[in-house]
Protein backbone atom coordinates (compact mmCIF):
# COMPACT_ATOMS: atom_id res chain seq x y z
CA UNK A 1 0.00 0.00 0.00
CA UNK A 2 1.33 3.48 -0.78
CA UNK A 3 2.24 5.80 2.10
CA UNK A 4 -0.76 7.66 3.47
CA UNK A 5 -3.29 5.27 1.98
CA UNK A 6 -6.98 6.02 2.70
CA UNK A 7 -7.14 3.64 5.68
CA UNK A 8 -4.22 5.55 7.24
CA UNK A 9 -6.12 8.81 6.82
CA UNK A 10 -9.15 7.45 8.64
CA UNK A 11 -6.99 5.94 11.37
CA UNK A 12 -5.38 9.35 11.89
CA UNK A 13 -8.83 10.99 11.98
CA UNK A 14 -9.98 8.39 14.51
CA UNK A 15 -6.95 9.01 16.72
CA UNK A 16 -7.41 12.77 16.46
CA UNK A 17 -11.08 12.54 17.44
CA UNK A 18 -10.30 10.40 20.50
CA UNK A 19 -7.54 12.74 21.65
CA UNK A 20 -9.81 15.78 21.13
CA UNK A 21 -12.66 14.15 23.03
CA UNK A 22 -10.36 13.29 25.93
CA UNK A 23 -9.24 16.92 26.19
CA UNK A 24 -12.85 18.14 25.91
CA UNK A 25 -13.98 15.66 28.58
CA UNK A 26 -11.40 17.09 30.99
CA UNK A 27 -12.48 20.63 30.13
CA UNK A 28 -16.17 19.73 30.59
CA UNK A 29 -15.43 18.19 33.97
CA UNK A 30 -13.89 21.44 35.17
CA UNK A 31 -16.91 23.41 33.91
CA UNK A 32 -19.52 21.04 35.35
CA UNK A 33 -18.62 17.56 36.61
CA UNK A 34 -22.05 16.02 35.88
CA UNK A 35 -22.19 16.91 32.17
CA UNK A 36 -22.24 14.03 29.70
CA UNK A 37 -20.95 14.37 26.14
CA UNK A 38 -24.51 13.96 24.78
CA UNK A 39 -25.78 16.71 27.06
CA UNK A 40 -22.99 18.97 25.82
CA UNK A 41 -23.93 18.23 22.20
CA UNK A 42 -27.59 18.99 22.93
CA UNK A 43 -26.82 22.21 24.80
CA UNK A 44 -24.44 23.38 22.10
CA UNK A 45 -27.00 22.63 19.37
CA UNK A 46 -29.85 24.41 21.16
CA UNK A 47 -27.51 27.30 21.93
CA UNK A 48 -26.64 27.65 18.23
CA UNK A 49 -30.26 27.10 17.14
CA UNK A 50 -32.62 28.72 19.67
CA UNK A 51 -36.19 27.62 19.12
CA UNK A 52 -35.17 24.25 17.67
CA UNK A 53 -37.60 21.39 18.12
CA UNK A 54 -36.99 18.07 19.78
CA UNK A 55 -37.40 16.42 16.36
CA UNK A 56 -34.55 18.57 15.00
CA UNK A 57 -32.43 17.63 18.01
CA UNK A 58 -33.12 13.95 17.28
CA UNK A 59 -32.00 14.43 13.66
CA UNK A 60 -28.84 16.25 14.76
CA UNK A 61 -27.84 13.85 17.51
CA UNK A 62 -28.60 10.57 15.78
CA UNK A 63 -30.13 9.29 19.02
CA UNK A 64 -33.63 7.85 19.10
CA UNK A 65 -36.67 9.91 20.12
CA UNK A 66 -36.97 8.29 23.55
CA UNK A 67 -33.32 8.98 24.44
CA UNK A 68 -33.62 12.61 23.37
CA UNK A 69 -36.92 13.02 25.25
CA UNK A 70 -35.28 11.71 28.45
CA UNK A 71 -32.26 13.97 27.95
CA UNK A 72 -34.42 17.05 27.27
CA UNK A 73 -36.43 16.31 30.41
CA UNK A 74 -33.22 15.92 32.42
CA UNK A 75 -31.77 19.18 31.03
CA UNK A 76 -35.01 20.93 31.97
CA UNK A 77 -34.87 19.43 35.48
CA UNK A 78 -31.31 20.73 35.84
CA UNK A 79 -32.56 24.19 34.86
CA UNK A 80 -30.49 24.44 31.67
CA UNK A 81 -33.23 24.10 29.06
CA UNK A 82 -36.70 25.59 28.60
CA UNK A 83 -39.45 24.63 26.20
CA UNK A 84 -42.38 26.59 24.86
CA UNK A 85 -45.23 25.79 22.48
CA UNK A 86 -44.32 25.80 18.80
CA UNK A 87 -46.43 28.45 17.05
CA UNK A 88 -46.14 26.55 13.74
CA UNK A 89 -47.01 23.09 15.09
CA UNK A 90 -49.03 22.73 18.28
CA UNK A 91 -47.86 19.11 18.66
CA UNK A 92 -44.23 20.10 19.19
CA UNK A 93 -42.32 22.40 21.50
CA UNK A 94 -39.46 24.79 20.85
CA UNK A 95 -36.32 24.46 22.96
CA UNK A 96 -34.26 27.33 24.32
CA UNK A 97 -31.46 27.67 26.82
CA UNK A 98 -32.46 29.00 30.21
CA UNK A 99 -30.32 31.81 31.65
CA UNK A 100 -28.31 29.15 33.54
CA UNK A 101 -28.07 27.09 30.37
CA UNK A 102 -26.87 30.13 28.43
CA UNK A 103 -24.08 30.64 30.96
CA UNK A 104 -23.10 27.00 30.71
CA UNK A 105 -23.25 27.19 26.89
CA UNK A 106 -20.91 30.20 26.92
CA UNK A 107 -18.42 28.40 29.19
CA UNK A 108 -18.50 25.31 26.95
CA UNK A 109 -18.11 27.43 23.82
CA UNK A 110 -15.14 29.24 25.34
CA UNK A 111 -13.55 25.91 26.28
CA UNK A 112 -14.01 24.59 22.73
CA UNK A 113 -12.57 27.74 21.23
CA UNK A 114 -9.58 27.62 23.57
CA UNK A 115 -8.89 23.99 22.76
CA UNK A 116 -9.30 24.63 19.02
CA UNK A 117 -6.85 27.53 19.19
CA UNK A 118 -4.31 25.36 21.03
CA UNK A 119 -4.73 22.42 18.68
CA UNK A 120 -4.49 24.53 15.53
CA UNK A 121 -1.54 26.56 16.80
CA UNK A 122 1.07 26.81 14.07
CA UNK A 123 -1.36 25.81 11.30
CA UNK A 124 -1.86 28.21 8.41
CA UNK A 125 -5.31 29.83 8.94
CA UNK A 126 -5.79 29.94 5.17
CA UNK A 127 -6.00 26.14 5.07
CA UNK A 128 -9.01 25.97 7.43
CA UNK A 129 -11.59 26.55 4.66
CA UNK A 130 -9.88 23.87 2.56
CA UNK A 131 -9.96 21.40 5.43
CA UNK A 132 -13.63 22.14 6.13
CA UNK A 133 -14.50 21.73 2.44
CA UNK A 134 -12.63 18.42 2.22
CA UNK A 135 -14.30 17.11 5.39
CA UNK A 136 -17.71 18.18 4.04
CA UNK A 137 -16.99 16.33 0.79
CA UNK A 138 -15.96 13.18 2.65
CA UNK A 139 -19.07 13.43 4.86
CA UNK A 140 -21.24 13.84 1.76
CA UNK A 141 -19.67 10.75 0.22
CA UNK A 142 -20.31 8.82 3.42
CA UNK A 143 -23.93 10.01 3.61
CA UNK A 144 -24.43 8.97 -0.02
CA UNK A 145 -23.60 5.39 0.98
CA UNK A 146 -26.78 5.31 3.05
CA UNK A 147 -27.40 4.14 6.56
CA UNK A 148 -25.54 0.94 7.50
CA UNK A 149 -28.05 -1.90 7.70
CA UNK A 150 -30.77 0.11 5.95
CA UNK A 151 -32.84 -1.39 3.16
CA UNK A 152 -31.74 -0.17 -0.25
CA UNK A 153 -34.03 -1.89 -2.74
CA UNK A 154 -37.84 -1.91 -2.83
CA UNK A 155 -37.80 -5.68 -2.27
CA UNK A 156 -35.65 -5.32 0.85
CA UNK A 157 -37.87 -2.48 2.13
CA UNK A 158 -40.99 -4.61 1.62
CA UNK A 159 -39.45 -7.45 3.66
CA UNK A 160 -38.31 -5.21 6.51
CA UNK A 161 -39.64 -6.16 9.91
CA UNK A 162 -39.88 -4.27 13.18
CA UNK A 163 -37.35 -6.63 14.76
CA UNK A 164 -34.57 -5.97 12.28
CA UNK A 165 -33.51 -4.23 9.11
CA UNK A 166 -33.88 -6.10 5.85
CA UNK A 167 -35.08 -9.69 5.81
Amino acid sequence: MPPHAPPDIFEAMHDLLHAYRAHMARAMATIHPDLTPNEVRALMFVGRHPGTTQKELVAHSGADKAQVARMVSLLQDKGWLQSEPNADDKRSRCLRLSPQGAGLHQALRDARRGLAASVLQGCDPATAPQLLALLAQVRGNLDALGTPGACTTPGEQKNQTKSGPCA
